[in-house]
């Protein structure tokens, strides 16, 4: 069995996460979509509580093969990857682990705690959100375990849509 597994805060979702998420999930027989609580690059806990997160997600996934798994929303740690992914080899033994990421989380994988160990256990899917980022030269590009989605151009992070919903909010506020 081929399973895909997406995480991130997803705070909030957007059309980015969607388009991924439908142009992946012709290519495997589970797409699991990881939220996660704390995130070890990020200095804040997400702004939408996990409910909301989650109820968002739901809403944008309409498919028999999507699950939304809570396993890292009900930890109490930072949640690095590389455990994540030792519970998904538990849980799915004898399945293909398949890791979906941005071209900007791959530029960062070298940082990521065990990166080796999660190299060795899964294969990834890398989109390039459009980010202008420039891949060539990066020394994980000669993994035969990296996919590349180049033709995936959205430019869109829920840190921009959370920073224009502040620039909106505060212009707002200070014309009252």
């Amino acid at each position: 069995m081929k399973i895909f597994f997406f995480g991130g805060t997803f705070d909030p979702p957007h059309n980015g996460h969607q388009l991924i998420i439908d142009y992946s999930i012709p290519l495997c027989d589970k797409f699991i979509i990881i939220p996660t609580k704390i995130a070890p690059d990020k200095r804040n806990l997400p702004l939408a509580n996990n409910t909301h997160r989650v109820n968002m997600l739901r809403f944008i996934t309409n498919d028999k093969k999507i699950k939304i798994n809570d396993y890292e929303m009900k930890s109490n740690r930072i949640n690095y990857t590389y455990i994540t992914v030792m519970h998904l080899k538990e849980r799915y033994k004898d399945c293909s682990l398949h890791m979906i990421i941005g071209a900007d989380q791959l530029l960062n994988l070298h940082k990521w705690k065990k990166y080796k160990q999660i190299m060795k256990e899964v294969n990834i899917i890398c989109f390039n959100r459009n980010t202008k980022l420039k891949l060539l030269n990066y020394n994980l590009l000669k993994s035969k375990k990296i996919q590349f989605i180049t033709n995936f151009n959205i430019d869109i992070s829920s840190s921009d849509i959370r920073k224009n919903f502040y620039n909106e909010t505060d212009y707002f506020l200070n014309r009252m």
